[in-house]
């Protein structure tokens, strides 16, 4: 099967809430098919009557997505590099449209982390209405390690959570935390030893109140509905790719030297 697919993705229902558990094994990386088979499928449940709450978890032991699938974003900048594509063309990349589905959602959708959740994994975590971590999971948006910065959202979400000065730390660093400290900051707002339970029984709470007045709160509460500085964002970071070759030939050291993310320094 491609690595370019999901090996499964599953939807069910308890009463009014419904659980997407997304995987992809060997290391549960989303790439950019995935992305968009996942904004299909919460698209689906936002405008699905029957569903007033959404939790969004990871499939595999200790991981909740471990982040974007590098080997595609190298190929992407060879793309824009020899001009077959134009960084203009992110601005519709599966990636942003699914973090904007999230953000955008008039139904709470809460994240579920239960271990491994860097980069782009983070990245659709941070729009979610709410985050529940098991107390062994990790947290970062590292991709600073691979000569990269957050583009699908990370720098400028990040920011609104826990304060610019902080966020432009922990990208510059490259910071790796655990749920403690994402916890002291805000990152993530409860720490739960079974965290998909506990973020199932927060959704079911959430879904007994009245569907107006809970997109009334979303929508007002919610992050501007064009916002230039998530534009800016993924601007940047294709001519980042596009212009500069060693940023390129880092990418594809990584891939082809079966790195991780998390243990580069």
């Amino acid at each position: 099967m491609s690595r370019d697919k999901p090996r499964w993705m599953k939807v069910s229902k308890q009463d009014q809430v419904a659980v997407v558990t997304y995987s992809n094994p060997p290391q549960g990386l989303i790439s950019a098919n995935g992305a968009m088979q996942l904004d299909e499928t919460l698209t689906l449940l936002v405008g699905d009557p029957e569903v007033r709450s959404i939790v969004l978890s990871g499939g595999q032991a200790g991981v909740f997505i471990r982040h974007a699938d590098v080997g595609q974003i190298a190929w992407a900048g060879e793309a824009l590099a020899e001009q077959r594509t134009q960084p203009a063309d992110w601005l519709q990349s599966p990636f942003r449209a699914l973090c904007r589905t999230i953000a955008m959602s008039p139904k709470p959708i809460i994240a579920a982390i239960d271990g491994v959740c860097f980069g782009g994994g983070l990245e659709i975590a941070l729009p979610c209405a709410m985050r529940i971590a098991s107390p062994d999971s990790s947290l970062g948006l590292p991709e600073i390690r691979l000569g990269i910065f957050p583009g699908s959202g990370g720098t400028q979400r990040l920011a609104r959570l826990i304060g610019s000065h902080l966020a432009r730390l922990w990208i510059l660093r490259g910071e790796i935390v655990s749920a403690d400290q994402a916890r002291l900051v805000g990152l993530i707002d409860e720490i739960a030893s079974a965290p998909l339970d506990r973020a199932i029984s927060v959704a079911a709470e959430l879904a007994t109140r009245p569907p107006a007045a809970v997109a009334a709160v979303m929508a007002l509460t919610r992050e501007p509905m064009e916002d230039p500085r998530l534009d800016e964002e993924v601007l940047r970071f294709a001519e980042l790719l596009r212009d500069h070759p060693e940023v390129r030939n880092r990418l594809r050291a990584f891939v082809d030297g079966m790195e991780q993310l998390h243990e580069l320094p």
